[in-house]
């Protein structure tokens, strides 16, 4: 599960990953709310943030950091209007139109979050999560070569971070999905999923299709391990 990164030089199932923040510095400021949130506190940010924005002088930045207080609780309806009050301050920000992106994406808007993506790719052209959310609104649409096109571009893009090890797992995953739908090559795509499981072992939901699909190519004794393990992960992660 990737990290929410913002100081420095920033079949979907339960639970959802965050998406991750290109790698942009906060203003002095926004450091302690921020702080609050990495620390999952995200009610105490909120009340820190209402502390130092004087009146509606929101700016981009404060704002994007008010409505990923919202997005770390997953109330995504709370979330969207301040990510759209800091995607139009003119302060531009480009995290705000990547989580914008996937507010409205949860919110079930998939056309209006495949724009924003978009528009954040246009700002950050190297954000692979941008094209792994426009990956899932293809996958939905069972557009498979343009899912494919837009997973293996996220791999490409992230594969070289030891910080986006997990962003690769997740797309790896996907893509065995698009590779079990498009192709029916069972095989290539429980390779996939072991690949995405090598990368991140927590992925226990990418664990339980690849034992669904080790049974169906008639390999018993590697589903039964693989579905146990999954399984202890699983109440682990999200019991």
């Amino acid at each position: 599960m990737l990290a929410l990164s913002l100081l420095g030089a920033c079949e979907p199932a339960p639970p959802k990953p965050p998406a991750p923040v290109p790698t942009l510095p906060l203003v002095q400021p926004l450091l302690e709310p921020w702080s609050f949130l990495q620390n999952g506190r995200p009610d105490i940010a909120r009340v820190r943030l209402r502390k130092l924005v004087p009146g509606d002088e929101w700016t981009a930045q404060s704002a994007f950091l008010m409505g990923l207080t919202y997005h770390a609780e997953d109330r995504y309806g709370k979330a969207l209007p301040w990510f759209e009050i800091a995607c139009a301050a003119d302060d531009v920000y480009p995290p705000a139109s990547h989580f914008r992106g996937w507010a409205l994406y949860w919110l079930g808007r998939p056309a209006d979050a495949r724009a924003a993506f978009e528009q954040h790719l246009l700002l950050t052209p190297d954000e692979g999560d941008s094209h792994f959310g426009i990956a899932l609104i293809d996958i939905e649409a069972a557009q498979w070569n343009e899912a494919e096109s837009r997973l293996l571009r996220a791999i490409e893009l992230q594969h070289s971070d030891p910080d986006r090890v997990d962003g690769v797992a997740k797309s790896k995953a996907r893509l065995a999905e698009v590779i079990e739908q498009r192709d029916h090559d069972l095989e290539r795509a429980q390779a996939l999923l072991a690949e995405a499981l090598t990368l991140d072992t927590d992925l226990y939901e990418a664990g339980f299709r690849r034992a669904r699909l080790l049974r169906q190519l008639g390999r018993m004794h590697e589903a039964q391990t693989q579905e146990s393990e999954s399984e202890a992960i699983r109440l682990r992660v999200a019991p």
